[in-house]
């Protein structure tokens, strides 16, 4: 009797055991933008306590936090992706500097309206480009989702309960008014989909339909849980709720309050365990607040642990676990891609578009090589977005690379320009002709009209497809430069135009990718200058007559340069750089205002001369909120001397390294040779506005004096030091930028000028740049 009560005892303990040991759990996770942060420390908090997580399911936020967990990311992964600066290029849309390919870039315009016209459909399909489609620039985050989870699909080969941890997401189908459950397919494409938050991130189509983010219509997916996986408990994690009143100036509360339409943020008891987390501080993108929202879950987790371990008695061995884990990702089948298959254009830009990929001699290619050929594409002026797919053939062991390209309309055209309180006023129309089949081609015409500048520009630009890509631009200008006088703080009335400055060349130019972010560009070409002036400051505006002096000048130049920065004007980040030779031959003419018998045969001196120079801008990013940036300006010319001192002063080197000062003639600032250098801290109070003080020094090797004749000559070496100063308020908008400054120059006495600004201050091509 003994011996069967011992038996039976030992089969009632086996048999009650027995769902015990199969008990599973399931993992679900809010949307919530950067609040879903709090999703890692739950993770990590679960782990430690040796807690199983069978599956998971999430939406937005959620749905990236639990992608990376399925798909074998720990805690300590997850962590150091999000603290990395490719998670934050990712979603802020910035590129690293070694992919920014400025060999495709052309010099920049002043519009802050940009519409695309087919000529194909002229009247019906006509696209303004005033705001961008999204906050966030789509170019990175398409490569970025493909990188990330281009391995795992191919890993589960589509079947998301494949994956180390099976996972499901949720996206919206705005059009049809309903969630959209994903299972399988593409990892990244569900991710991205279940995160799109509408005027956030650009939305991508997945079988004809544009999915936005599962928010929309399920923020907390309990129900695609317990209806896919069964599970026997849920842990539940909610870092949102559902949009209160909308208070002003809000755009994101606004925005959420009008599409997303209520979530059930509870949990049954029955069904499990709930952790909520009320946060009113933290936005949408606080993503540099990771340890403290990592710790909040972390913490709150560790609090309620007794009554987790007593709902879950399974438990799991974290170091079994880092054991699978490390074992489904040696199994991902390694990024290399063998063949490209392009959707979306004809077979002459299929062509153009494969010839950016090199391949290796096995003819497959490293993703580093899908980087640089993606970034470069994108960078020309007719694509207007590609979305890279990776598809895995397991016979060869290597992937092809899907494109799905789209490609801007033909026809650009752009107004802007810039409106000024000191008088600078501009407008700004240009046009431009794309088009890409076997090579890329463009025709610009260029306009500015302006109290100040004036300028008329035609060019055209031909992109060969030679072994070392080639680049031949053809520029025909024609400006006129209304210097103003100096104006003094709060002066009433436009200042007078004493000096006056025309230029008409054709340059013709040869360019070839120098690096990645530099170009190498080779000039030659042809001009007429022109300048009127008075050469006294007294003047009797109603009689005097402007002296001028002519020069026809030809000549050559190679340059090397190249930009980063984050913006046209007033960047915060990047850097801008040109080193750059020229040399010239030409002939000046001078003509007197008033008729003089020294000169009843003319005046014609020839000469010819070489011309360096070297002009440097970066900026450092110190903290969150403050960068400082640095400028250097080196330049050299071994011009001689004009005919008298002012038209000598007006082809000298001027150095004018901000807005204001290039609208201003100032002679304590122009030398044949000068060394210019300052210092630009910058106070970011959000990604919009900001504070910056730019400091600038100036000092002419020799500088040039003029004497009782109005004949210039040098004076001694580094004789005169002069500096300038500006203090800019700054709110930097898509289409623009507005700024209110104050600032000072050293030269002439007492010049302090106040303002405001509105808009893109950007000048055309100089002949001699």
């Amino acid at each position: 009797m003994q011996k069967i009560f011992t038996v039976l005892t030992f089969l009632a303990t086996v048999f009650f055991s027995i769902p015990i040991c199969a008990q599973k759990v399931g993992l679900v996770l809010s949307g919530g933008g950067a609040k879903g942060i709090t999703h890692i420390g739950i993770i990590r908090a679960l782990e430690e306590n040796n807690i199983p997580i069978d599956y998971i399911a999430g939406t937005s936020m959620g749905a990236i936090v639990g992608s990376l967990y399925a798909m074998g990311y720990s805690p300590d992964d997850m962590e150091k992706l999000l603290k990395s600066d490719d998670f934050k290029r990712w979603y802020t849309g910035g590129i690293e500097e070694k992919y920014i390919y400025y060999f495709k870039k052309n010099p920049p315009t002043p519009e802050f309206i940009n519409i695309r016209v087919s000529l194909k459909n002229p009247l019906h399909k006509v696209k303004t480009q005033f705001l961008p489609s999204s906050v966030v620039d789509p170019m990175q985050m398409n490569l970025a989702f493909l990188e990330l989870f281009g391995e795992a699909t191919a890993g589960c080969s589509g079947d998301f309960n494949k994956l180390f941890v099976p996972f499901r997401c949720v996206a919206s189908d705005v059009y049809n008014k309903c969630p959209i459950i994903f299972d399988k397919g593409d990892l990244g494409d569900a991710v991205r989909a279940s995160m799109s938050f509408p005027a956030m991130f650009k939305p991508i189509e997945i079988d004809s339909v544009l999915a936005y983010d599962g928010g929309i219509y399920n923020n907390f997916p309990v129900n695609v849980m317990v209806d896919s996986f069964h599970p026997d408990i849920i842990i539940g994690s909610v870092v949102s709720s559902n949009p209160g009143k909308p208070k002003e100036g809000d755009l994101i509360g606004q925005l959420e309050s009008m599409i997303m339409q209520k979530t059930d943020y509870t949990l049954p008891d029955s069904l499990g365990i709930l952790l909520t987390f009320k946060y009113t501080d933290v936005n949408l993108m606080d993503f540099d607040r990771y340890n403290e929202l990592h710790d909040a879950g972390y913490k709150r987790t560790i609090q309620m642990m007794d009554s987790i371990k007593q709902r879950i008695s399974r438990r799991t061995d974290s170091r079994m676990i880092e054991r699978k884990r490390i074992e489904f990702k040696r199994r991902l089948p390694e990024f290399r891609f063998r063949n490209i298959t392009i959707r979306g254009v004809n077979e002459h830009q299929k062509r153009y578009i494969r010839k950016e990929f090199h391949a290796d001699e096995d003819g497959t290619f490293p993703l580093e090589e899908l980087r640089r050929g993606y970034f470069r594409l994108m960078s020309d002026n007719l694509i207007s977005e590609i979305l890279p797919h990776a598809t895995y053939n397991p016979y060869d062991k290597a992937y092809t690379l899907v494109l799905d390209v789209k490609m801007e309309d033909e026809l650009s055209l752009r107004v802007g320009g810039n409106v000024g309180s000191n008088g600078a006023n501009q407008m700004y129309i240009g046009a431009t002709y794309y088009n890409l089949n076997n090579y890329s081609k463009e025709v610009s015409v260029d306009g500015q009209l302006g109290q100040i500048y004036n300028n008329f520009q035609v060019s055209g630009r031909l992109d060969l497809p030679t072994k070392i890509p080639t680049s031949c631009r053809l520029v025909a200008s024609l400006s006129k430069f209304n210097y103003l006088k100096q104006e003094k703080l709060l002066n009433k009335g436009n200042a007078p135009i004493f000096n006056k400055q025309e230029e008409r060349f054709v340059k013709l130019f040869m360019s070839l990718p120098f690096l990645s972010s530099l170009k190498a560009e080779f000039g030659i070409g042809a001009a007429k200058l022109e300048d009127m002036y008075f050469q006294t400051n007294v003047i009797d505006f109603n009689t005097a007559k402007r002296d001028r002096s002519q020069y026809a000048i030809f000549g050559g130049s190679v340059a090397i340069d190249g930009n980063t920065l984050n913006s046209r004007q007033f960047a915060t980040s990047g850097r801008r750089e040109r080193l750059s030779a020229h040399i010239y031959t030409g002939t000046e003419y001078f003509y007197p205002g008033v008729a003089s018998a020294d000169y009843e045969n003319g005046y014609k001196y020839i000469q010819s001369w070489l011309q360096l120079s070297y002009e440097m801008e970066k900026y450092f990013n110190l903290r969150h909120n403050f960068a400082l940036g640095s400028y250097l300006n080196i330049y050299y010319s071994s011009r001689n001397f004009s005919q008298n001192y002012r038209a000598t002063m007006m082809q000298a080197g001027e150095f004018t390294p901000t807005a204001h000062s290039k609208t201003a003639y100032n002679e304590a600032f122009r030398a044949n040779q000068y060394v210019g250098f300052g210092v630009i801290p910058i106070y970011q109070f959000n990604n919009v506005f900001h504070a910056r003080l730019g400091i600038y020094g100036f000092a002419p090797v020799f500088p040039i004096k003029e004497d009782i004749n109005h004949k210039a000559y040098l004076g001694k070496l580094f004789s005169r030091f002069e500096y300038m100063g500006e203090l800019d308020l700054v709110v930097r908008l898509p289409f623009g930028s507005i700024s209110a400054y104050l600032n000072h120059y050293s030269s002439p006495n007492n010049n302090w000028n106040v303002g405001l600004t509105l808009g893109w201050q950007i000048f055309g091509s100089r002949f001699m740049d």
